[in-house]
């Protein structure tokens, strides 16, 4: 049978007061908070056997160090989150893909600072927040020296946060560092959060597929992760995955916390939704995605001049 890799992850942010917090700003209130947000997430994807990537902004990893360290070594992956605007004294007046490529190599190099500063080890693994990138982020990250992380989102189209990835490859490939969404060359392998692309919102100028955050007011997670999956199966890539996203502002220690139920439909949805398509569900990590990734390969496609159907006057 087919294996489908699941990959269970969380941006982890830094507390904002409730006078610092910006319409839609995510992230706990206080750091104690935050650890029991994130042993209660960690709890629940490993009752499944599914390990947890948790994409780590810098100002977290000194107050976090013991925690991370001990989840580490039981089978977590560890990675850089960066909202610019949100890092250190806030004098980056910008999401990451509103940054130039001189200004991209600057926070990055000074984040990874900050988080070696705090966890002894240089991160991996990046992710921007709101997933926002330029057609320079790529290249900048493979100069770099990270090995892969996840930067976009199939069919995401928010102007407003420099996320514009409207038809972007929906599978996990070596990046590109001239075009953004599509395959490359290059080391760095991106993995795009899962999302139903038979699904189409349109909200206060933005769009978006549907994907399987449980931070969702409404939302039928049966039928998003059934249609993701049967998705992946149809597009039979090198290395199928179901991957999706949350961040460490929802009490997942808590019974009746709406997100954390949310959370627990989400993983019994993906888990069954992949043994119904006849696969086994099988957990992993970005660096076991990105290991697999330079395995197996892509396939190359060939340069082609113009699409016929296309030309029609």
């Amino acid at each position: 049978m087919k294996t489908i890799y699941v990959l269970i992850t969380m941006d982890v942010e830094k507390p904002l007061p409730e006078g610092e917090r910006p319409d839609g700003a995510s992230g706990p209130r206080t750091y104690g908070q935050s650890e029991r947000f994130i042993r209660g997430y960690d709890a629940m994807a490993r009752a499944f056997g599914w390990p947890v990537t948790y994409i780590i902004h810098p100002e977290v990893c000194h107050a976090h160090r013991d925690l991370f360290l001990s989840l580490e070594g039981e089978g977590a992956c560890l990675g850089l989150h960066i909202h610019p605007w949100k890092f250190s004294d806030g004098h980056y007046k910008a999401h990451f893909g509103g940054l130039s490529e001189a200004q991209q190599y600057a926070i990055l190099s000074e984040a990874t600072d900050m988080w070696m500063a705090g966890l002894g080890k240089r991160p991996r693994y990046f992710r921007p927040g709101t997933f926002s990138a330029n057609d320079r982020t790529f290249g900048v990250l493979d100069t770099l020296g990270f090995l892969g992380g996840s930067c976009s989102i199939p069919g995401r189209v928010y102007p407003d946060l420099n996320a514009i990835w409207a038809g972007a490859t929906p599978d996990p490939h070596r990046a590109n560092g001239t075009f953004r969404q599509v395959p490359g060359d290059l080391d760095f392998v991106d993995i795009p959060l899962s999302v139903d692309l038979s699904s189409h919102e349109v909200r206060g100028g933005r769009q978006f597929c549907w994907d399987l955050r449980p931070d969702w007011e409404k939302a039928d997670y049966r039928t998003i992760a059934t249609n993701i999956v049967a998705q992946v199966l149809a597009r039979n890539p090198a290395v199928p995955v179901v991957h999706m996203v949350t961040h460490n502002d929802n009490d997942y220690a808590d019974p009746s916390d709406r997100v954390r139920l949310n959370f627990q439909t989400v993983l019994e949805e993906i888990d069954a939704a992949i043994r119904r398509a006849g696969a086994v569900p099988q957990g992993a990590t970005f660096a076991d995605v990105c290991t697999l990734v330079r395995e197996r390969g892509q396939v190359e496609k060939a340069f082609v001049f113009a699409d016929k159907t296309m030309l029609t006057g």
